[in-house]
């Protein structure tokens, strides 16, 4: 309904996730894969690369998202900034309040939980935020180039 129609510099809530649904839930996806298949494996077989993988792999449904709507979708800076955000609170939110909070808490004091949670969703939005800018500002540069928009079609 209404929150759908919400608009956030001169876009809707619907054309900032709508265009990108498959790359949102693939980095839930991905983010639920790290804490039961992917910690689980580390654990148990010490195997560190697939933290990394998984990692990776929510890196890219971001990058994959800012350069769709930005070469075809017309968002600009801002709207890049405000995605950014938005993926920061859906797979950190997820990974810190959801997960670290309900399903694998951390342990020690609240104050010492509370500071690891925060730090975790401040390092990892730092990452989803230096994503989205980075490539944000390439591809809004890029996006009359009509060689480049042939390219990315398959997004």
């Amino acid at each position: 309904g209404a929150v759908w129609k919400m608009k956030l510099f001169g876009k809707t809530l619907k054309e900032y996730i709508w265009p990108i649904k498959y790359y949102v839930i693939g980095a839930v996806l991905v983010v639920i894969s790290q804490y039961y298949v992917a910690v689980p494996l580390n654990e148990r077989y010490g195997l560190p690369f697939i933290l990394n993988l998984t990692q990776a792999l929510w890196a890219i449904m971001v990058a994959l998202s800012v350069v769709k709507l930005t070469l075809y979708h017309n968002f600009n800076f801002k709207n890049v900034l405000f995605l950014g955000v938005l993926y920061s609170v859906i797979i950190h939110g997820l990974k810190a309040f959801v997960f670290r909070v309900f399903l694998f808490p951390y342990s020690g004091t609240s104050t010492q939980v509370l500071e690891k949670i925060i730090g975790k969703f401040l390092y990892g939005s730092f990452l989803v935020m230096a994503i989205a800018i980075i490539l944000g500002l390439i591809f809004i540069k890029l996006k009359n180039n009509q060689e480049v928009r042939e390219s990315f079609k398959w997004l």
